[in-house]
Order: structure tokens, then sequence, then C-alpha cells
């Protein structure tokens, strides 16, 4: 994992939207001798251990993610010649005869996307589920970390050092 990855790790699991680096500051107890000689580098190595208590969360979180977008791109190959139809004879309805029958057409078209939404949604729910789940997981671990005050200053120390920032931190 590279310095910049584990540092948006680390971030993407809230730990430094939730405590923000200059909130760290505020209590130093986390500090030791040579914090501020340590260049990106350093910094990432010592919190690796970190970022890998957080990696079986994450990976099951992204992987749960993929799920729900294969199932998705799934659904919409599968339905979409079903709402074009009802679609294109509402269109065709309004534009060429109109009036009841136009409204008979919009509200058939509108029907059939409600039942279509819905079993999608049924479908996609265990996913869905799941995916809450392991986002409050991941979030708990993030707050968790939050009170380690080491890990709070080498975030800070990151951050100063424009370390989360690019690949080409700054030393």
């Amino acid at each position: 994992m590279t310095k910049a990855n584990l540092i948006c790790a680390l971030a993407g699991a809230g730990v430094l939207m939730l405590y923000p680096p200059a909130a760290a500051a505020a209590e130093d107890s986390g500090a030791r001798p040579g914090d501020e000689a340590m260049g990106c580098e350093q910094l990432a190595v010592e919190m690796k251990p970190y970022a890998d208590s957080m990696r079986g969360s994450l990976g099951a979180l992204n992987d749960t993610n993929q799920q729900l977008l294969a199932l998705g791109e799934k659904q919409r190959a599968r339905d979409a010649p079903s709402v074009n139809a009802t679609t294109q004879a509402a269109g065709a309805a309004c534009g060429f005869v109109g009036g009841p029958v136009c409204s008979a057409a919009t509200q058939a078209d509108q029907a059939n996307r409600k039942a279509v939404h819905e079993r999608e949604a049924a479908e996609a729910k265990p996913l869905a589920d799941q995916q809450l789940a392991q986002s409050k997981t991941v979030v708990a671990q993030g707050q968790q970390m939050q009170s380690n005050a080491r890990l709070m200053r080498l975030m800070q120390l990151g951050h100063a050092k424009g370390c989360d920032r690019s690949s080409r931190p700054r030393q």
C-alpha cells in the first residue's frame, strides 16, 4: 500500500472526516520525540497497522458495492425493453392521438416504471441491507480510531506535510 493510499484508506474510513487533523493537535498526547522529522513514508509505516485493521471491513464493503453495481446493470439490461416499450407507446399516443388515450398511456407507462422499480428494489434489498450494515461497521471502526491519540497525531502530521494530497508529498 502506498503512503497516499494508506492515508486515503484511513480518510475513507471516516477518520479524517470525523476527527479533523486540526482537532487532533489540541490533544497532543500522541506526540513522540522525532515526530516532526518524519516524512510521509515513515508516517505511512507507522499508520499501516491502523489501515490493516480496517482492510477486512473495507474490502467486504467494496465487494458488496461491486455486487450491487453488477445487479443494477443486470436489472437495467433486463428491464430496459419493457420500460422503453411503454414509454414509446405513451409518446406515440400523446404525439398522435392526445386526450384520454394519451392520459391512459402515460398512466400505464408510470405504473410499469413503478412496478419495475419496486421489483428491482426488492431484488437488491438483501445486498442493500448488507451494505448498510458493513458501512456502519466501517464508521464504527473509524470512530473508535478517533480515540487513539497516536493515530490522530500521525494523521495530523501527515495532513500538515501534505501526505494526503498526492503521491508526491511535500517533505
